[in-house]
């Protein structure tokens, strides 16, 4: 068969000319990974695949088929999506409608028809051997076998265990999709199953903390009477027995419209919270949860989101309430995604947009200074050419935003979607309808529903591979900051600005691993 080794760090297409190596070529830390795209021909019989190393120990490796997702609209200059392809041609990397190879179906589900198209990923344990590790990828066609040479450098640099990590990363969890893209029954022992995969999912992708829901409101003769918290106690206990650093306590509160100076409770959109009714309510509500919190001994992981996005509109109340949640679980950090600057004492992770933080970096960077924990989020808004995780956008945009994480030396990252399936088929149609417009493509999720739980995407190990690179880089700015920023720039040097061969991000990525292996990271 004839075949195309491709990298990791640029889009492959169904159409895609072959034009690539014709070995796999690798190169990971310690407790990292790599991988390498294969494309082949439309086999003439059924494929099996075999994958051994010639020396004893080598990395892990899993094999996945890259399935074609359909993106129906490009993205938008300013906000969510076009079909004008001449106001966005400069940014997109192609016309919409197109299909791209984002969804990873594992092999052992089976092999769709059509062209062969497989992702190779080596995962570097954190006590393997450095050295050079040479394999072979066998694609027995038949009776005929095509034999791809695979050769991965195992360098000593190491990417610490989620435990131990400097950057941490939270993905928003969206329970009720959970149960209509798997037909499975909500809360039942099915479900939780499924949970338990999709942890997994964003342990693997390197999530340090794991959003539960919140509690459901409970009324008796049309009068709040309580909370029940069982599925968040449920949740939270399976997140911590699968290894979750830290857990989140879901959403309590929202605004009806962005400029609104209120925020109201989940349950009741009538009553603001800064009102005498709205802080009984709230009193019921915190009362209960930290009674749950204690009772598991939660308190020494457990973290809380509020209410999304505060703006400057609404600080004052967000700062009110959370003076109520500080009475009912001091000590309790508070984290929120932030479209202001002016929550001082009111939040203690702040998590202010890729756009936003560059235009107050100064009011930002003076809260770092004082102490101030100071994360990112990317969402929809502001489109155009700004780093997102969109699927019409280089892929590199989705591994070099983490990058720049480390060059402002920001702590974590947020994303509002994780597994938000909002539509009827999003395999081809992957700008889901959000208020009678269209999300830029795979903005509302990273993983796709496969039978048996979540698929990965090629945004998920970009996304993944960034964090890893990310927490390489913090440990080279401790002790060599300014070559950490050099090889840094070489990739990106604001949000608009970065990158669009993945070529370039490999290279980079190879001479952050000859300055660890100077030296550096031993001082970090």
């Amino acid at each position: 068969m004839k075949y195309s080794v491709f990298t990791d760090a640029d889009w492959l297409y169904p159409d895609s000319p072959h034009g690539g190596g014709d070995e796999v070529r690798l190169s990971a830390a310690r407790g990292g990974h790599a991988g390498a795209q294969i494309l082949g021909e439309a086999p003439a019989a059924p494929v099996r695949l075999r994958f051994a190393w010639r020396q004893s120990g080598g990395p892990r490796v899993q094999l996945y088929q890259l399935a074609p997702v359909g993106v129906n609209e490009n993205t938008s200059r300013t906000l969510m999506t076009t079909t004008d392809y001449e106001s966005c041609r400069a940014f997109v990397t192609r016309r919409a409608p197109f299909e791209v190879y984002d969804a990873l179906r594992p092999v052992e589900e089976g092999l769709a028809e059509g062209r062969l198209a497989l992702y190779l990923c080596a995962e570097a344990a954190p006590e393997q051997a450095p050295g050079v590790y040479t394999g072979e990828l066998v694609i027995a066609e038949g009776a005929a076998e095509t034999r791809v040479p695979v050769r991965c450098t195992v360098h000593s640099a190491q990417v610490p265990p989620l435990a131990a990590a400097r950057f941490s990363m939270l993905n928003f969890f969206n329970y009720e999709g959970l149960a209509a893209q798997h037909g499975v029954e909500p809360g039942g022992e099915a479900y939780w199953q499924l949970f338990r995969q999709y942890v997994r999912a964003q342990l693997e992708m390197r999530c340090t903390h794991i959003l539960l829901p919140p509690g459901e409101a409970v009324f008796q003769n049309g009068v709040l009477a309580g909370f029940d918290f069982s599925a968040a106690e449920r949740a939270g206990r399976i997140a911590l027995e699968e290894g979750a650093v830290k857990l989140c306590g879901g959403h309590v509160a929202h605004w009806h419209e962005w400029d609104d100076s209120e925020y109201y409770p989940n349950w009741d959109d009538s009553t603001g919270v800064s009102t005498p009714e709205g802080y009984l309510q709230m009193r019921l509500y915190f009362t209960r949860w930290a009674q749950i919190v204690r009772r598991n001994g939660w308190q020494g992981c457990m973290t809380q989101a509020l209410a999304d996005e505060p703006q400057t509109h609404n600080d004052g109340t967000y700062r009110i309430l959370a003076g109520m949640f500080r009475k009912f679980l001091p000590g309790v950090p508070i984290i929120d995604a932030v479209e202001t600057t002016n929550l001082g004492g009111g939040i203690d992770v702040w998590v202010p947009k890729q756009d936003t933080y560059e235009k107050w970096r100064g009011a930002y960077e003076a809260l770092k200074a004082a102490g101030e924990e100071m994360w990112f989020y990317t969402c929809a808004f502001p489109a155009g050419p700004i780093m997102n995780r969109s699927m019409d956008l280089p892929l590199t945009a989705s591994r070099a935003v983490l990058w720049m994480g480390a060059l402002y030396r920001l702590t974590g990252f947020l994303h509002w979607g994780f597994n938000y399936y909002i539509g009827d088929d999003l395999r081809h149609s992957a700008c889901c309808p959000h208020k009678g417009a269209l999300l830029p493509a795979g903005d509302a999720h990273i993983v796709y529903p496969g039978p048996a739980g979540p698929w990965r995407s090629m945004r998920f190990e970009a996304q993944r591979a960034g964090a890893e690179e990310c927490e390489l880089l913090m440990q080279a700015a401790a002790s060599a900051p300014a070559e950490a920023d050099g090889i840094i720039r070489k990739v990106c040097t604001s949000f608009r600005e970065y990158t669009r061969r993945g070529g370039e991000l490999l290279s980079a990525r190879e001479e952050l691993f000859s300055l660890l292996e100077s030296g550096v990271s031993r001082h970090g």
